[in-house]
């Protein structure tokens, strides 16, 4: 294989982080937006957060990403054993199912959304919180029925090969968002705010119909049980679920916990920030590695020979030990810059960047962790392996509800954050470690040396990130954050080139030719 072949994915991966910078940039501005609207402290800025996250969160938990995860493989092996027609019928059944069980889960969700709120809330929590929250939980749950769909059309994309336009869909969707900020807030509030909040989401919908119909995918109502895809995908789904837990799981757990912190003011709103743009900043590049290589490698695990299989697998790990090292240690460095230069300002004050800030330090340790079992689980749901993630994922949210509870009193907002980070740490080492007795996931010496040589500059790295952003207290804050940021980046990429890591050897030939 041409050294230029092994390093296609490093390109790839790169277009498709400039395609997700967009929407996670504008992502960021609807967060600063809310924050200096509603603040950490208020009644608006706790019950819109919690709000808005519950919808999502119980749609992963329930099925959606477990769906995800076990309709692709199934859709792949049909259309390289079948036909992409037989392929679109499996589709339609399971959008039908999909749309079917996020509907009744909707509606009972909605019978029952004041008990249901409730019991993710803290005691000391203002009781307006209660009351308002209920009201903008019920506005936004249809939400799971939106994202439901939005989940299986992107599935279908992107195993057709589509990974543009569902990479770019929550542009428009965010769009909506800050233009309400800007033109109707001031007249219609937080409850209006909850309403654009789920027309975003239907728009992520039907910004998708286009490709579908372009590829000809017939969109009809249609299920049938016998369907042997479908049963396929429904026995996978249930393990898969278990595995798929971790990230709402936790996210509910923490910030359940962070409720209580601080006499019922800033947690809750301070890890739900801290959280979302951990998320969003590592998964600029995480989610499009997973998205990316997940339909290859559901193509490549049905083949009788696993080479390529493997390789795909020992190249991805290669890349995110690459970024992910640097991503982890700057945003540590860097993290009270970062927040204070995206939500500092209206009624977003001072104590609440430096709780906000403190989450985000601890939630960056956790980067690798969240990086390594993301991408590992796809291996694992490409070659139907659905006991390694879920093994994993037990492990993960045990260890995190005991020491987020334990861990809180002592160390505040410091201890869920830091429980996530540490579980997710433990769960990837235990898919590493399984991968690895199946010799799938090859440690060589040139792959053990690389990530010695990675390890060694983004530690160099952060030593002069932080003796710089030192230097430039007092400054402005923009410059504050920007100028050592910059800085880093570019000394990360010349060590790098000095050392020539196979990463940065291809990007170099490509400058040199133009």
């Amino acid at each position: 294989m041409s050294e230029r072949k092994a390093l296609k994915p490093v390109i790839t991966v790169a277009v498709m982080m400039i395609i997700t910078i967009a929407g996670k940039a504008l992502a960021l501005v609807r967060d600063r937006l809310q924050g200096t609207e509603f603040g950490a402290d208020t009644i608006e800025g706790m019950a819109f957060l919690q709000a808005s996250t519950l919808p999502r969160n119980f749609l992963d938990i329930m099925f959606a990403a477990a769906f995800s995860a076990s309709f692709i493989p199934v859709f792949n092996g049909i259309m390289q054993k079948k036909s992409k027609e037989a392929a679109f019928n499996l589709a339609a059944s399971f959008m039908t199912f999909v749309l079917l069980i996020t509907t009744i889960i909707t509606i009972l969700m909605m019978i029952f959304a004041a008990p249901i709120f409730g019991i993710t809330l803290g005691n000391d929590v203002p009781d307006g919180v209660f009351v308002l929250g209920t009201a903008l939980f019920r506005i936004m749950l249809p939400l799971m029925i939106f994202s439901g769909l939005a989940f299986t059309f992107t599935g279908i994309l992107q195993s057709l090969g589509e990974f543009r336009i569902p990479a770019a869909m929550s542009v428009l969707s965010n769009a909506i968002i800050i233009l309400y900020y800007f033109f109707l807030v001031d007249s219609f509030g937080v409850r209006g705010l909850a309403g654009a909040f789920l027309l975003g989401w239907l728009l992520q919908v039907a910004v998708q119909l286009p490709f579908l119909i372009k590829h000809k995918f017939r969109f009809r109502l249609k299920l049938d049980f016998k369907d042997e895809g479908l049963r396929q995908i429904l026995k996978m789904a249930l393990p898969v679920m278990a595995s798929t837990w971790v990230v709402p799981v936790n996210q509910l757990v923490n910030q359940r916990v962070a409720s209580g912190l601080y006499d019922g003011e800033y947690g809750l709103v301070a890890i739900g920030f801290a959280h979302t743009l951990n998320l969003i900043i590592a998964g600029v590049f995480i989610l499009s590695v997973s998205n990316l290589i997940f339909p290859k490698l559901s193509r490549e695990a049905v083949l009788p020979d696993l080479t390529d299989f493997k390789m795909t697998i020992n190249e991805t790990v290669r890349i995110l030990f690459f970024f992910l090292l640097p991503l982890t240690l700057g945003l540590m460095a860097l993290s009270e810059p970062i927040i204070r230069v995206w939500l500092y300002g209206g009624a977003f004050d001072e104590m609440a960047v430096q709780i906000t800030a403190r989450a985000l330090f601890y939630f960056s340790i956790g980067i690798m962790g969240f990086g390594m079992m993301t991408v590992l689980s796809r291996a694992c749901y490409a070659k139907q392996d659905i006991k390694t993630p879920m093994i994993a994922a037990g492990i993960v949210i045990v260890l995190n509800a005991a020491m987020s509870i334990s861990l809180a009193p002592l160390l505040e907002i410091a201890g869920p954050a830091l429980a996530a980070s540490v579980s997710q740490i433990i769960g990837a080492l235990v898919m590493m470690f399984s991968l690895t007795k199946q010799n799938i996931l090859v440690w060589n010496r040139i792959l053990v040396a690389d990530i010695i040589k990675m390890t060694a500059i983004a530690v160099i790295m952060v030593v002069v990130v932080v003796f710089v952003k030192n230097q430039l207290v007092g400054l402005n804050t923009f410059i504050y954050l920007i100028i050592p940021a910059v800085l880093g980046v570019v000394l990360y990429f010349a060590l790098a080139f000095l050392l020539k890591l196979n990463e940065t050897q291809f990007v170099l030939r490509m400058i040199r030719k133009k």
